[in-house]
């Protein structure tokens, strides 16, 4: 949410609950210019509450997740791909999860008891632990990458990891700044156009691209081709051979050519809880998230880079891509005023399909789907399209914008 009072009492509130329930909570967070006060803070209630507490540092989101195994749980200030303007807290479960919408729900509810003590300070190098856990599991990558950070916290330890494997790295954006003065910080392909043209001209095998706290990790072919998320998790699937994934409602038909795809809710934590649910090694999002479950149920771009990385030495990213089936999606949104009102048209427009209601309403028609979602955040409906056919897609779309304007 945008930085404001409310912002600072809703952590003052969430930290007595969380110290009220723990007893020893690791913190950190991104660059952004209000980072400081918000963790402060936060940390501050949670020692008033009666926990420890374990300060990380400025460091990316996995990091924060990953330090949490050795604690109760993990408080994350950051506000990930969002503008500057804004920021926001991210919980932690000791296995790197996500807190679920009940968790959640159950912190926020919860009503501060007394407490007889209060909370100690400390501090913990959780970004060397990180490192040292990331050199165990990759060996040396002989490849050329360009990486683009968005200046954002995944400056301070995904080239440097690159070039201790043993990569030739050239940076973009890569000095931390709260602002994101090279670009937005979401790693989208309009914003990533520079560092297209750049993996070109350096020849490089690949491009790399993080958003503000490197919980995403995008890719860019030899060639300049940019890959959403939903083409890396297809490419996941197709190579490393996960033949169940699990993926939110949004995603692309795409995947279902590789793997048996378990569908859920939209978000991070929703797939990380699905696949734990289901015992599912590999899941994520068209935003791109990647959760590998060997590693840590945590979104971790950093580690879904020297994945790829290794894949990019032994593939022809550029070839498989250009194999791959393909469709076309279209988005949209819609602001409303009434959201009731809004209900009613919905059901009417879906009354005479066969309706999945995991997330909104998604709808399966043979040679394509469509979803209608309303947003968490604001007074708008999200709808996705996406079929072989490029003119049926932007019929069925202008059909369901008709129906709900």
């Amino acid at each position: 949410m945008k930085w404001s009072v409310d912002l600072l009492n809703f952590a003052h509130h969430l930290g007595l609950s969380l110290g009220n329930k723990y007893s020893s909570i690791v913190i950190a967070s991104d660059f952004r210019e209000t980072s400081d006060s918000l963790l402060s803070v936060m940390a501050g209630a949670i020692m008033a509450g009666g926990a420890d507490v374990y300060y990380g540092g400025k460091v990316p989101t996995p990091v924060l997740a990953f330090g949490a195994r050795n604690h109760d749980a993990g408080v994350m200030i950051t506000a990930s791909h969002n503008p500057p303007e804004y920021n926001g807290i991210k919980l932690w479960n000791s296995d790197g999860s996500a807190f679920t919408d009940e968790q959640m729900n159950e912190i926020i509810g919860e009503e501060v008891e007394e407490w007889y003590e209060t909370g100690k300070w400390r501090e913990e190098n959780i970004i060397e632990d990180y490192r040292q856990a990331i050199l165990k599991e990759f060996s040396f990558l002989n490849l050329k990458t360009v990486v683009d950070c968005s200046n954002g916290a995944g400056s301070v330890i995904t080239p440097f990891l690159l070039r201790e494997l043993g990569a030739e790295v050239v940076t973009l954006n890569c000095h931390p700044s709260g602002q994101f003065p090279g670009h937005e910080s979401e790693p989208s392909e309009e914003n990533l156009e520079y560092l297209k043209r750049m993996v070109v001209r350096c020849k490089a095998d690949l491009g790399i691209a993080h958003d503000g706290d490197a919980d995403r990790f995008i890719a860019v072919t030899p060639k300049g081709r940019y890959l959403s998320g939903d083409y890396i998790l297809a490419l996941f699937s197709k190579v490393l051979g996960y033949r169940k994934i699990v993926a939110p409602v949004d995603s692309s038909m795409l995947l279902e050519n590789f793997a048996e795809v378990l569908r859920c809710k939209v978000g991070d934590a929703n797939v990380s809880h699905m696949m734990k649910s289901w015992g599912v090694e590999f899941g994520g999002e068209n935003s791109g998230t990647q959760i590998f479950a060997k590693w840590r149920y945590t979104p971790d771009a950093i580690y879904a880079a020297l994945k790829f990385s290794e894949i990019t030495m032994r593939e022809d990213i550029d070839a498989l891509v250009e194999s791959f089936p393909r469709y076309n999606i279209i988005r949209k949104s819609i602001y409303y005023e009434n959201r009731e009102d809004m209900e009613k048209k919905i059901e009417e427009f879906v009354k005479d399909y066969d309706v999945e209601r995991i997330d909104g309403y998604r709808v399966s028609l043979g040679d394509g789907w469509f979803l209608i979602r309303f947003s968490g955040t604001e007074p708008k409906i999200r709808i996705t399209v996406e079929f072989e056919d490029e003119k049926k897609a932007k019929k069925v779309i202008e059909d369901i914008v008709k129906a709900l304007k």
